[in-house]
This record gives C-alpha cells, sequence and structure tokens, in this order.
C-alpha cells in the first residue's frame, strides 16, 4: 500500500510538474506575440526647448512636439531667429515641421514681431531650404506709420522682399 501511495504521489507531481512548466511556457509565447505586436509609434516632449547655431540662431520652444516619422507636430510654438541682418519672433497656436520637404507651417494665431514690423495671419508656411514664407489669406503687416491689409503673402527672407495681393494701407502721420 505505502508502494501504490509512493507511486500515486510520483505521478501527481509528473503531472503537476509537466502542468507549469507548459503553463510558463504558454506565458512566455503570449508575452513574445505581445511585444511583436507592440510599436513605438510617437515620440513626444513636452515644454521644450531646442537651439540650432551656426551663422545664425534658431530657437524654438514650444508646450508640446510629437514626432510621427518625418513630420513633427507642435503645440504652442515660439521660433525665434538671430542673424546677421537682424531678428525675428514668430508664435502660432500649433505647428508642424516636414524633415523631408523642409518646410515648416504655423496655423492659428500666427503672430510675426521684428524690430521694426508686426505680422498677423492665421497661416504662414516657411520654407527652410529657399528661405521663403508664404500664404494664400489674408495677412496684416503693420508699423509704427502703417497698416497694410493684403491676401498671398510671400516673403523672401535673403532678398528683404514682401509681396501682397488685393492691399490696403493706411499710413499715420502728421502733415507739416
Amino acid at each position: 500500500m505505502l508502494e501504490k501511495s509512493k507511486k500515486f504521489a510520483f505521478y501527481f507531481l509528473v503531472i503537476l510538474l509537466s502542468s507549469f512548466i507548459f503553463k510558463e511556457i504558454s506565458d512566455y509565447l503570449d508575452k513574445q506575440k505581445f511585444l511583436e505586436n507592440l510599436r513605438y509609434t510617437d515620440n513626444t516632449l513636452e515644454n521644450f526647448y531646442i537651439v540650432s547655431k551656426s551663422n545664425q540662431t534658431y530657437i524654438l520652444k514650444g508646450s508640446k512636439m510629437v514626432d510621427k516619422k518625418d513630420e513633427y507636430f507642435i503645440e504652442n510654438p515660439v521660433l525665434q531667429y538671430f542673424g546677421e541682418k537682424g531678428s525675428f519672433t514668430l508664435t502660432s497656436e500649433k505647428g508642424l515641421y516636414n524633415n523631408e520637404n523642409k518646410t515648416a507651417k504655423f496655423y492659428e494665431n500666427v503672430s510675426f514681431q521684428s524690430k521694426d514690423v508686426q505680422m498677423k495671419t492665421e497661416y504662414i508656411t516657411i520654407d527652410t531650404q529657399k528661405k521663403l514664407a508664404y500664404n494664400d489669406l489674408p495677412t496684416t503687416v503693420s508699423s509704427k506709420n502703417m497698416i497694410t491689409t493684403g491676401k498671398n503673402l510671400f516673403l523672401d527672407f535673403d532678398k528683404e522682399v514682401l509681396k501682397l495681393d488685393n492691399v490696403n494701407t493706411q499710413i499715420r502721420g502728421r502733415n507739416d
């Protein structure tokens, strides 16, 4: 009788150990399937500050930047530029930078501030390679003595040329 109990206990232990091993193997395989399906698609920076220096300095700040392959979505971007010909600050509520074609797009309450000129619009595209800015929306450009409104902005940073269509300009000042 004692021998039958030993055999039963031995077989019970073998079955218990086998089921434990099979369960561990099953859990491991399930974990591997989960890890195979896990993908990191969005890299996010919050409250970021990026500086690019050469003969010109660019500073980009914002509350959030999300990297999606070749595009960076930016919330509350503030772009500051400091160069030999001057400096400016550009702000908006949303931005998008395309790394493939090197263009930056700024949306909603876009404001451009330099020493002498302010510009407001709802959308602007900046081609960083060609150093051009453009849009097809109404734009207001103002300075100390004038306010100009127009549409279809074209700005060449190198040539320092600004063009607008359908322009209305008001000049302030006194007649002497």
